[in-house]
């Protein structure tokens, strides 16, 4: 279980490394047209996505590691390392929106 750990925090931390130069990669923006990604400030969309995934990426490890060295069943590890996960993305997406929606109101 340690190494699905080790594997998921090296995925997230390596996609919020990418998503810095690749802005196309975070979900919705890509479909956006030019006019609306005009609206959206990419440098701090991409900055703040970068942030939270290596954020999450590194709690995820911290946890995996520390619950299995105190020998804390599978099944707990696993619910809190999805809870992690899940909490980061519904932050992020709660920042994505105050973002754009800043971003509308600003004319």
């Amino acid at each position: 279980m340690i190494y699905a750990s080790i594997i998921t925090a090296i995925i997230l931390i390596l996609s919020g490394l990418i998503v810095k130069n690749n802005p196309d990669l975070i979900a919705g923006y890509n479909t956006l047209t030019n006019e609306e990604k005009k609206k959206i400030d990419t440098d701090k969309l991409t900055q703040m996505t970068r942030n939270y995934l290596v954020l999450i990426g590194i709690s995820v490890l911290i946890i995996g590691v520390v619950l299995s060295l105190l020998n804390v069943a599978e099944k707990i590890r696993l619910y809190l390392i999805c809870g992690v996960v899940l909490f980061g993305i519904a932050l992020l997406i709660i920042q994505f929106n105050r973002l754009t929606t800043k971003n509308q109101f600003d004319k």
